[in-house]
């Protein structure tokens, strides 16, 4: 066997294990108790305007948009920090370290995306208007969309399908009901995030059986 060859075929083996390690390191739970806690702001936000339109909140009081602001806010926490923990302890029992290249590569990946997102929704905000509050929402599904499927390229397929899904969902947002935020939240966050994770956990249950 020639040198280059077997060069390219111990790539070839890398590339394999790290699709592996990288199937196996998906945060499946994480994604669906995310997906779960969005459900429940979803339920808990029309319960505060009784509307779908989130840009009803401005007709609360400032107080109740106060404890509107701080549960979405407990949420997305929420969710990140069960994601590092259980991504934490998934690479511990691989015996890998979080630092690993493409756990470095997928979250510089979703950096610009979440950055760019967040100065939108300031730049919105403020001063809120009914008719610009309500894009804020496909904002946010169009540009997680944009990260999550540019982290997928360096990760296994379904990764990269559910970043098209949500940029394809908040195109739809933008354009569609887009006085049905509460709607696009629970299908986007809500159920395209658990569906992903019990398609995952799925995936790894495969790995595992003989």
């Amino acid at each position: 066997m020639h040198r280059d060859e077997a060069q390219a075929r111990m790539q070839e083996i890398q590339r394999i294990m790290e699709r592996a390690t990288l199937c196996t390191l998906l945060p499946s739970t994480a994604a669906v108790i995310g997906g779960v806690l969005v459900f429940v702001g979803c339920v808990a936000s029309y319960a505060m305007f009784g509307s779908l339109d989130f840009a009803d909140l401005l007709t609360l009081s400032f107080r109740w948009q106060a404890i509107f602001c701080v549960m979405w806010f407990l949420i997305g926490v929420a969710g990140v920090v069960i994601e590092m923990i259980l991504t934490t302890r998934a690479a511990h029992r691989q015996g890998m370290t979080t630092a690993v290249r493409s756990a470095r590569v997928a979250a510089f990946s979703l950096t610009p995306s979440v950055v760019v997102a967040m100065v939108l929704t300031v730049k919105i905000l403020i001063p809120a208007r009914p008719d610009e509050l309500r894009y804020i929402l496909p904002i946010w599904m169009m540009l997680y969309g944009t990260g999550v499927y540019t982290a997928g390229l360096f990760s296994i397929r379904p990764p990269r399908i559910l970043g098209l899904t949500f940029l394809a969902m908040g195109i739809a947002a933008l354009f569609v009901f887009s006085d049905w935020g509460v709607v696009w939240a629970a299908l986007s966050f809500g159920l395209l995030h658990i569906v992903f994770g019990l398609y995952i956990f799925r995936m790894q249950r495969q790995e595992r059986l003989p």
